[in-house]
């Protein structure tokens, strides 16, 4: 793991953003250490992530995700530092705005945000591709269900490995591949055309104006691409649930009755990911995820095996 060494904000900021700061706020994130920097009179933000490999990335999915954000402020990428090295960070402009997640309170606010997120979201999804859907690497499937089975297959390829092996139990490493040759039984959604997704959908990456608590930004995209718009749904409960982001999408929506099974699924595979990205296992949850997906199989009429 990276350990910010001292002196290193002092470094970005002189290189960066050409000066030393005058102030300084740290934020420790899942997979990044963030500092709120002040510079003069320019704010800026320093991401510090934990893993090499994660500057770029978000970098590229904040630029994809600019193409078709309309109303919303995004940061602007100012440098990439190091970019898959050990020390990686990514400097980002500062945007104004509290995360939805601490600054909710009324029920009020939060009917509010509510709407206006799910509204905002609903038309990102809105967003099609001709071209079809996408996998996590960028390429392009015709089907959504051969965009997630090559996602699947990198899933099942890092559970095999030596990786997988030191943050996950034998048991439950096998019981996630077993899964994963689930899918193709899965019921198909209703919904069959791509959808531009932010990839990490929840109330802590969107920020309201303090003053009048409406949104008014979007920060730490994931895999910014066309895919399935459910997949944009897996994680919008998972802050801030008493916020019903997702009861809220699907009462707007016109989803099939299997989309709670479907979410499920995601949601584990997801979860595969976060570890392989952050080496953070909590097996007691996955365990407990594995099994609603299971009970949502049970009561579900599947796809007959090929």
């Amino acid at each position: 793991m990276f350990i910010l060494e001292q002196g290193q904000v002092e470094r970005l900021c002189q290189t960066y953003l050409g000066g030393n700061a005058t102030s300084v706020e740290k934020i420790t994130g899942f997979q990044a250490d963030v500092y709120l920097v002040q510079v003069g009179r320019l704010r800026a933000v320093l991401k510090c992530y934990r893993q090499p490999h994660q500057a770029q990335r978000e970098a590229q999915a904040l630029n994809m995700l600019r193409q078709y954000l309309h109303g919303l402020n995004l940061p602007e990428v100012i440098a990439v530092h190091q970019p898959g090295e050990p020390g990686e960070a990514l400097v980002l402009t500062y945007i104004h705005g509290s995360p939805a997640s601490h600054e909710l309170e009324s029920p009020i606010e939060i009917d509010h945000f509510a709407d206006d997120f799910v509204d905002w979201l609903r038309g990102l999804h809105a967003i099609s591709c001709e071209m079809g859907f996408q996998d996590e690497t960028g390429q392009w499937h015709a089907t959504f269900a051969q965009a997630y089975q090559s996602d699947l297959a990198a899933r099942v390829a890092w559970l095999n490995g030596a990786d997988a092996a030191q943050w996950i139990s034998a048991p439950l490493r096998a019981d996630l591949i077993e899964l994963a040759t689930q899918f193709a039984r899965l019921p198909e959604s209703n919904r069959q055309t791509s959808s531009i997704i932010h990839g990490d959908a929840h109330a802590a990456n969107f920020l309201v104006d303090p003053d009048t608590h409406r949104l008014c930004g979007v920060i730490d995209p994931g895999l910014v691409r066309f895919s399935h718009c459910e997949l944009d749904l897996v994680q919008l409960d998972t802050v801030r649930p008493d916020l019903k982001l997702l009861g809220n999408y699907l009462k707007k929506s016109n989803f099939d009755d299997a989309v709670r099974l479907r979410l499920a699924y995601f949601g584990v595979f997801c979860n595969v990911r976060q570890i392989a990205q952050t080496g953070v296992c909590d097996e007691a949850m996955l365990i407990r995820n594995i099994a609603k997906v299971q009970r949502l199989i049970a009561n579900t009429r599947l796809v007959a095996a090929a």
